[in-house]
């Protein structure tokens, strides 16, 4: 079954930031990750909004955790993320399947 990171954050420094990007979406590609939100200038419903909004999905909840956990992603890229943002809530949730669930 699918899983999904829905990430938030307030972005802080810009510059340290761009690092970001390019790496994680390598590491997503090997891990079978499909970025299908990126947005920072989604529309605030209810609650406090954060800069930027994304949501990741998995084929299954372990690629997530393999991705998420591998050397790479602890070791070298999360360091641009934790260093360049605040206010970080990273959330993994399993998708929905109303023929099985």
């Amino acid at each position: 079954m699918s899983a999904y990171f829905i990430i938030s954050y307030d972005i802080v420094d810009f510059d340290m930031f761009q690092n970001y990007p390019p790496r994680v979406w390598d590491l997503l590609q090997e891990h079978g990750g499909e970025l299908l939100v990126s947005d920072t200038e989604a529309l605030q419903i209810e609650g406090e909004r954060n800069m930027m909004h994304a949501i990741i999905r998995f084929p299954s909840q372990e690629q997530a955790l393999a991705c998420f956990n591998s050397d790479a992603y602890q070791n070298e890229i999360k360091q641009f993320r934790h260093g360049s943002t605040t206010n970080s809530q990273v959330v993994l949730a399993r998708g929905f399947d109303p023929l099985t669930d």
